[in-house]
């Protein structure tokens, strides 16, 4: 009796550390996010244990805090149709929200091409394909999952078989901005990241939470159960604990890579020209840290990383190369070619392509200056004696550059420098527009950030010139638009 009543202790204990590092983690969640006016938040539910606790949990967190309610709670299935179950783990979840009280929605999706990443890849696209749709039509600012700590556990390990750098060591973040399957205005959180999965089920059991079962998570043939059903239990034998280990380490690589990564910031404003990579001042450096510039600028401006091979190549063909020589390498869809002492990125289609070059930009007075590289024009505007000098636009130079990466503008006086990638998510800039919204320079000074605003670091000698980007419509080749 007394072993069983230390056992019920034990047990609820485990289960209030879970529930208070969740709503921890969701607090803080909810304090880095800025949901704009009538935002909703949804949870991604399958119905299975993970995704039910996180249902049950958030409800009751949002029904706790009243502040929330400004911001509706949605829930999201995605229905794959990949089991007989299907149709059955659809309406559960459905009804789960029914008696909670929560807005539902679902979408079928057809899991018909399965591309050399095989079957798991190909319904993890569809799902967030279905669930980008749901976030669009609900207003979604702020998508919940439920990975927890085996799920990251589970993540570092597949990275480091796979021969992952420290990116792919760094598993899953707990806010996860510009998810690449999802909209940009949506921000992806997993709160439950410090919850293992005994906790979960003991929250589950304790609260009588329904929840199906996905027959397919037994499947070992798939490589991320093998891990959880084969690997793991082994492991566990000898190091007892060792998923908190593993993902307490992911934390680590998270705090080195986000490091490494202002190294590279740094580095690249040294070595930056005009939205050109030089080489020779590039060449100065170490070669770890050429490759950790060079994969910083090659995942800002292409949305990947280079591999190591490709990494390899950069640095026989580019750094190495003769001078008279203008040597490519293709990753993608884009071009990196060498041209003289300058290392640029090209779009292999130029078609509806923003200029990937500084466009020159001469200011004679006038109040407005067509450019039809950028679809767009510059308007001058009396200040009344604020914004810009009037002898620094005319003097120049002055040139319109593309997004290079790492780039900081402070639009407030009273507040710090952002960067340019959270300025355009807080602004609800959509992703399709952001390419065509230059940076206008004096020199190698940012004065102005299309879509933004102006740089307030700027000195303000004498200040009498407001700045504004009108952009074309879709049907005009130039001219006065608006």
């Amino acid at each position: 009796m007394a072993n069983s009543r230390k056992f019920l202790l034990l047990n609820n204990s485990q289960i209030a550390v879970a529930i208070t590092a969740f709503e921890r983690a969701l607090e803080e969640i909810l304090a880095r996010v800025v949901l704009s006016d009538g935002a909703s938040i949804a949870i991604a539910c399958s119905g299975g244990l993970d995704s039910a606790v996180l249902l049950h949990l958030s409800a009751d967190f949002f029904a706790s805090h009243p502040h929330l309610h400004s911001h509706s709670l949605h829930v999201f299935h995605v229905h794959h149709g990949l089991s007989p179950n299907a149709d059955y783990w659809l309406s559960h979840v459905q009804s789960e929200c029914e008696q909670l009280n929560v807005p539902f929605d679902a979408r079928k999706v057809s899991v018909a091409r399965v591309d050399q990443h095989g079957p798991e890849n190909a319904a993890r696209l569809a799902r967030y394909e279905a669930l980008a749709n749901l976030c669009t039509v609900h207003r979604v600012e702020l998508l919940l999952t439920a990975h927890h700590q085996d799920d990251q556990a589970e993540t570092v390990m597949l990275q480091a078989l796979r021969g992952a750098g420290l990116p792919g060591w760094s598993g899953m973040a707990d806010l996860q901005r510009d998810h690449a399957l999802l909209p940009t205005t949506v921000t992806l959180a997993r709160p439950l990241l410090d919850c293992s999965r005994k906790q979960l089920e003991q929250i589950a059991s304790e609260r009588a939470i329904a929840h199906i079962i996905d027959e397919s998570n037994e499947d070992s043939r798939y490589k991320r159960n093998a891990i959880r059903h084969e690997i793991f239990p082994l492991i566990e034998q000898h190091f007892e604990g060792f998923t908190q280990a593993l993902a307490r380490s992911s934390h680590h690589f998270q705090t080195a890579q986000g490091l490494l990564d202002e190294l590279a910031c740094s580095d690249l404003q040294q070595c930056l020209n005009a939205g050109e990579l030089n080489l020779k001042k590039l060449a100065l450096l170490s070669v770890d840290r050429i490759d950790n510039l060079l994969r910083y600028w090659v995942v800002e401006k292409i949305g990947s990383y280079p591999s190591q091979a490709q990494l390899h190549q950069l640095h026989q063909q580019m750094l190495h190369a003769a001078t008279d020589t203008h040597p490519q390498i293709v990753i993608g869809q884009w071009v990196l070619q060498r041209e003289h002492d300058h290392l640029i990125i090209r779009a292999q289609a130029r078609v509806n392509q923003p200029p990937m070059d500084a466009v020159r930009v001469v200011w004679q007075g006038e109040r407005q200056l067509d450019i039809p590289e950028w679809r767009g024009q510059l308007v001058f505007e009396d200040g009344e004696g604020e914004g810009f000098d009037r002898d620094l636009l005319l003097q120049g130079p002055l040139t319109l550059r593309p997004r290079q990466g790492g780039e900081r503008l402070k639009l407030d006086g009273r507040r710090p420098s952002r960067s340019l990638k959270n300025l355009f998510q807080e602004s609800g800039v959509a992703a399709g527009r952001r390419p065509w919204l230059p940076l206008l320079y004096a020199g190698e000074q940012l004065l102005f950030a299309c879509g933004l605003g102006p740089n307030c670091i700027v000195p303000e000698k004498n200040p009498g010139i407001r700045l504004h980007w009108q952009a074309w419509s879709a049907d005009n080749s130039g001219g006065n638009s608006k």
